[in-house]
């Protein structure tokens, strides 16, 4: 799935298991990340989004050109990225 940050798309897949036991292990449960998770566990997350999936943009450019205004398109990033790790499923 897509999602537009400024000029530029993040592409973004499903996470896979390897993916997120990494993930468990840097940020902790990841059942617990919601619109209140700290900027720095979505920029986590984000990373490895960037790691795993080859993109124009890096953790720096978020950094250095993207506002709060953005913060929700990078949370429904990260949402999907994390969409298989749902206990809820249907």
């Amino acid at each position: 799935m897509k999602f537009k940050i400024k000029d530029k798309e993040l592409d973004v897949k499903v996470a896979t298991l390897r993916q997120i036991h990494e993930l468990e292990q840097t940020v902790g449960n990841l059942q617990k990340i919601s619109e209140n998770t700290p900027l720095d566990s979505i920029l986590t997350v984000v990373t490895l989004i960037l790691k795993h999936n080859p993109q124009e943009m890096t953790k720096d450019w978020l950094l250095d050109n993207c506002d709060m205004s953005d913060f929700q398109v990078l949370s429904e990033a990260v949402a999907h990225f994390l969409t298989a790790n749902s206990p809820v499923q249907k």
